[in-house]
Formats: structure tokens, C-alpha cells, sequence
């Protein structure tokens, strides 16, 4: 495989869902991205994205709704969320590359902690 990305079986909301997942564990990511889509502050926003014990997927919308809002209030001249960037892509660092993806938890092998993977990846090299 030539692409670094991680491979995705759908969609949930427009959001790639990763591949090798049981269909408990993607009950679980449909749920945290729904609970991802009713949030709007963009303080909650970054905590979560920079939460590993949270679903890749949903961490990383939660950072793409963070950024999107301080980039919002940044072109309007509105006060910005007090948020640091560098921080959050720093918190989703690695997610959705295949090479940083943690084959024994569902997070980023730079990051302490993730929920166990119910095996662990087919792909290890």
C-alpha cells in the first residue's frame, strides 16, 4: 500500500470511519461523532480532540469544528476561542496515518493511553 492514510468502510455524517473495527467498537465511534456534532464550544472542542481514551474519528472532527471556529472568528475580526492551535494539531498528531496508528489501541503510538483494540491489527509490519 502506497498511501499512508489509514483505510476507512464508510462513512458516519460524511466522517470516514477507519477500517478494522468490530461492529460494537463502530456503534461506539457512530455515537461519540453524533455527540462530536452537538457540541459547539470550541474550548470542549479541543479537550476532546486531545482526549486519546476518545474514538480517533471523533477527535479528529472535534479538532477540524476547533480550528474551523477559530479560523471563523479570525476572518470576521470576532474575539478568537482561547484555543492554541499548535496545541491541538499536536493533539491529533499521527490519527488517520497508518504508520503512527497504535496496533493495540485505538490512538496514535505517540500518545498514553486509547481504549484496547478488541485484537490487534491485521497489518503490523
Amino acid at each position: 500500500m502506497d498511501s499512508d492514510e489509514i483505510p476507512t468502510i464508510g462513512a458516519h455524517r460524511g466522517v470516514p470511519l477507519e477500517d478494522q473495527q468490530s461492529d460494537v467498537r463502530l456503534a461506539r465511534v457512530r455515537a461519540e461523532i453524533d455527540l462530536v456534532l452537538g457540541m459547539s464550544d470550541p474550548g470542549e472542542l479541543a479537550d476532546y480532540a486531545g482526549n486519546p481514551w476518545h474514538a480517533p474519528e471523533a477527535r479528529q472532527l472535534a479538532a477540524a469544528m476547533a480550528e474551523t471556529a477559530w479560523t471563523l472568528a479570525a476572518e470576521t475580526r470576532a474575539l478568537r476561542p482561547n484555543i492554541s492551535l499548535e496545541k491541538l494539531y499536536a493533539s491529533v498528531a499521527g490519527l488517520g496515518s497508518r504508520t503512527w496508528r497504535c496496533p493495540f489501541r485505538h490512538a496514535t503510538l505517540l500518545e498514553d493511553g486509547g481504549m484496547l483494540r478488541e485484537r490487534p491489527l491485521d497489518d503490523l509490519e
